[in-house]
């Protein structure tokens, strides 16, 4: 393509991660376009959760689902004044929930190397004997119970810490529409299946062809399933932290 590269990448993660991203991405080719899917909100109340981090110490293992899981589960122990127990052990799904633990916590994180959903988090030896342990699971409200199901088959005694909401919205269709204009390569980061299912339904009623042309980046194969009925470029990168965003693109974007 003649001309500089023009490239955008649409965020439809949270506002505030969008900001970060922004920031992250000030000095590269690469704009960042903050279209949100979901947003997150603290609890109306906390006092089931900080009653739960009173007790860390009745728990052998604590595992963190999300970066916002970490977020507010930080600013709470902050808050209450909470020692974290030296024993407890600490395993979470993705890179980037481990690098935010790993520069927080001085402590040994186990999670998932190449695969970060929770079935390859299932695989690893730290939970292969869990009988009779007591987990706790930090996380949104809501969300898959696929890891507290098999945990509980395995034997453990399982409970959730659920310190956050999340809240689906609506993109604006016609102001992204415009946005992109400016650009000749146009990207998508897509990294929930729920977000996924809720751009569908709010793509069902209206004319597609004009998003053909983005490509879609997404971190599971589950999200590129749900997706694939309507875009046509959908690439599969199950790490999405900064520097993988940026070689994946400037790969995609090459002449």
């Amino acid at each position: 393509m003649n001309g500089p590269k023009k490239i955008a990448l649409i965020s439809t993660r949270p506002h505030k991660t969008n900001i970060k991203l922004s920031v992250d991405l000030k000095n590269s080719s690469i704009s960042l376009l903050d279209y949100p899917l979901t947003e997150i909100y603290p609890l109306d109340n906390y006092k089931i959760f900080d009653g739960i981090l009173k007790n860390l110490k009745i728990y052998h293992h604590i595992i963190f689902i999300s970066t916002n899981s970490v977020h507010f589960f930080l600013e709470r122990v902050k808050k209450q004044s909470i020692n974290i127990p030296k024993s407890l052990i600490f395993s979470c799904i993705g890179p980037t929930t481990k690098s935010l633990l790993q520069k927080n916590l001085s402590v040994n994180i186990h999670s998932p190397e190449n695969h970060f959903d929770s079935e390859h988090l299932l695989k690893k030896e730290i939970l292969s004997d869990v009988r009779e342990r007591k987990i706790l699971i930090i996380r949104g409200k809501g969300g898959r119970e696929t890891l507290k199901n098999e945990l509980e088959k395995r034997g453990a005694d399982v409970s959730y810490g659920e310190c956050y909401i999340r809240k689906y919205v609506n993109i604006n269709l016609f102001h992204l529409k415009k946005d992109l204009t400016k650009y000749n390569h146009k990207f998508m980061l897509i990294s929930s299946t729920n977000s996924a299912k809720h751009l569908i339904n709010q793509l069902i009623d209206i004319e597609k062809s004009w998003l053909h042309n983005i490509k879609i980046i997404v971190n599971h194969n589950k999200i590129r399933d749900q997706l694939s009925a309507i875009f046509k470029h959908i690439l599969v990168s199950e790490n999405i932290e900064l520097q993988k965003l940026k070689e994946l693109i400037a790969t995609e974007t090459l002449d």
